[in-house]
């Protein structure tokens, strides 16, 4: 039997190889170490001076640390003393929060709602603020506190300056912690 060979199927396949060949060369040169490069950049972690995951971070370690373990979380309402939003973010990540502070009605009115709920220790987180350092790759964040209601009432949580550094690995986390003195 002799095989015959089609002009157009021998002509398509002499053209479609180098054609092949010219694609593959395009698509898998620099441009995928820069594509790789890109997504590499985009993953590291940034640490930037104005962000404020640096509170979030300290408030995390200030409540986690706190003795006795609190267990719902209250936050100066309308002063300077109030944690900042990333940090009321942990706040309510952790427990039951509540904004303290106004006339005395108003704190009358939390302490009832504290004594309704529970006998539950009840941190009132106080924010002292911030300072940075090292081009901004170093946050330290200051917080006190003391338990408002229960067996706890008017015990204080010392306060700590908890240092945020930044690592270009992993992006900000937890350094140095000093404990200070009283709320």
């Amino acid at each position: 039997m002799t095989r015959r060979s089609h002009p157009l199927v021998a002509t398509c396949a002499t053209l479609a190889g180098p054609a092949l060949l010219v694609i593959a060369a395009c698509s898998g040169g620099d441009n995928g170490a820069a594509s790789r490069s890109n997504k590499q950049t985009a993953s590291s972690p940034a640490c930037v001076s104005t962000d404020t995951t640096p509170v979030g971070l300290a408030v995390r370690e200030y409540i986690t640390t706190a003795t006795p373990t609190p267990q719902r979380y209250l936050s100066a309402a309308g002063t300077d003393s109030a944690v900042p939003e990333d940090g009321f973010k942990v706040l309510q990540d952790k427990g039951p929060t509540y904004y303290y502070g106004g006339d005395e009605k108003a704190k009358a009115a939390i302490r009832e709602r504290l004594e309704v709920v529970g006998p539950y220790a009840s941190l009132l987180v106080v924010y002292h603020g911030k300072t940075e350092a090292n081009n901004g790759n170093a946050v330290t964040v200051s917080l006190g506190g003391h338990y408002i209601g229960g067996e706890h009432e008017g015990k204080v949580s010392p306060t700590r300056s908890i240092e945020i550094v930044c690592d270009t690995a992993t992006g900000w986390k937890v350094g140095a912690v000093k404990t200070e003195s009283g709320a």
